[in-house]
């Protein structure tokens, strides 16, 4: 199955986190996640400067993320090369859940006009000796 979209963003996966209060009540959404949901939007428009979301109105969509792990130092020789096998793979947090969120909620607008449109979705985690994320957007109707 050939994908629309194949982008990659570079470094330590951020998860969404859940809204945060003030002392006073206020609600607001942590900087870093902020941060983070910019630095996936700018990825993509690196990749696809002159995409449009309504390229992808109304369409059925696959997504799958790939994430990669820094391998601990603490690992063995033998435990490193299964890491990079896919043999031994990360369980750790951030959850796939949080990961999804953060990436989907990015690119509403941007790649599509929303990411309800998102029928199928599949996140890995892996080890690797960079850390980083590969998002790939199918059409799920092909």
């Amino acid at each position: 199955m050939t994908y629309y979209i194949k982008f990659e963003i570079p470094g330590k996966v951020k998860a969404k986190q859940s809204v945060k209060f003030t002392s006073s009540g206020i609600k607001y959404t942590p900087a870093d996640v902020k941060s983070y949901a910019n630095w996936v939007r700018l990825c993509f428009q690196k990749e696809y400067p002159k995409h449009l979301p309504s390229t992808y109105h109304e369409k059925q969509l696959r997504m799958n993320i790939e994430v990669h792990y820094a391998i601990p130092k603490s690992f063995s020789k033998k435990k490193r090369e299964d890491a990079l096998n896919r043999i031994v793979r990360p369980t750790v947090k951030p959850d796939c859940d949080n990961i999804s969120k953060n990436i989907c909620d990015a690119l509403n607008g941007i790649v599509y006009p929303d990411d309800k449109q998102i029928v199928s979705l599949e996140v890995e985690k892996y080890y690797s000796e960079n850390e980083s994320v590969i998002v790939r957007i199918y059409d799920s109707q092909k």
